[in-house]
C-alpha cells in the first residue's frame, strides 16, 4: 500500500496520501492540514476508481473555523456525474477528478492515461477548489517527458511533475515536496 507525506512549499501545510487496491479498482485517501487566513484547516478526502483508474466516487470533509463542510459526488466512470440522486449535468464528460488542495489526484489521470514517453493527452476532470468551494468541469493536459516526469497544464497554469513508480507526485514545483514515502 503506497503512501506519501508531502509538505507545502508556498505556505504552511502537510498531507499524507495512501493508494490501496480494492476488489474492483483503487482507493486514494488523504488528510491535508493547511493554515489559511482564518486559521487551521483539515481536509479528509477519498476517491474510488475502477480498475482502469476511472473515477467512481469522490468525497471530502473540510473542518475549518467557519464550520464543517462535506461533499460527495458519484460517477459511472464514463462521464455521467451525480450528487446523491441528482444528476450534475455541467460535469458531463469528465472522467477524472482534480482536487485543488492536493497533488494526489494527478496520480489518477497519470495512471489512467498510461502515456508512453513523448506522448500527450487531454484529461477532462471535475475540478474542486478550496476555499472557494467551486466545482466545475475543466480540461487538463498531460505530457510524458521521461519515465518519471510529466508536464501538467490546466488553463494558464503549467508545471513539470516528477512521480515515483506508483505514479504519486514526488516533486510539484512551487507547491509540494515529498518528506517521506512508504
Amino acid at each position: 500500500m503506497p503512501s506519501i507525506l508531502w509538505r507545502r512549499i508556498d505556505r504552511v501545510g502537510m498531507e499524507r496520501a495512501v493508494i490501496e487496491p480494492t476488489p474492483d479498482g483503487f482507493r486514494l485517501t488523504g488528510t491535508v492540514l493547511l493554515v489559511e487566513d482564518d486559521g487551521p484547516i483539515e481536509i479528509r478526502y477519498s476517491v474510488l476508481t475502477d480498475g482502469d483508474w476511472r473515477t467512481l466516487t469522490v468525497g471530502a470533509h473540510v473542518q475549518a473555523s467557519g464550520g464543517d463542510r462535506r461533499m460527495a459526488l458519484n460517477s459511472d466512470g464514463e462521464g455521467t456525474w451525480s450528487a446523491g440522486d441528482d444528476p450534475v449535468l455541467e460535469l458531463y464528460g469528465a472522467i477524472d477528478v482534480d482536487l485543488a488542495w492536493t497533488p494526489a489526484t494527478s496520480t489518477i489521470a497519470i495512471r489512467r492515461l498510461n502515456l508512453e514517453v513523448g506522448a500527450s493527452a487531454e484529461a477532462s476532470a471535475v475540478h474542486i477548489a478550496y476555499p472557494a468551494h467551486e466545482i466545475e468541469r475543466r480540461t487538463d493536459y498531460y505530457e510524458r517527458l521521461a519515465p518519471l516526469r510529466y508536464r501538467y497544464r490546466s488553463g494558464d497554469f503549467q508545471t513539470d511533475l516528477t512521480v515515483n513508480n506508483h505514479g504519486l507526485i514526488v516533486a510539484y514545483p512551487g507547491g509540494w515536496t515529498t518528506e517521506s514515502e512508504g
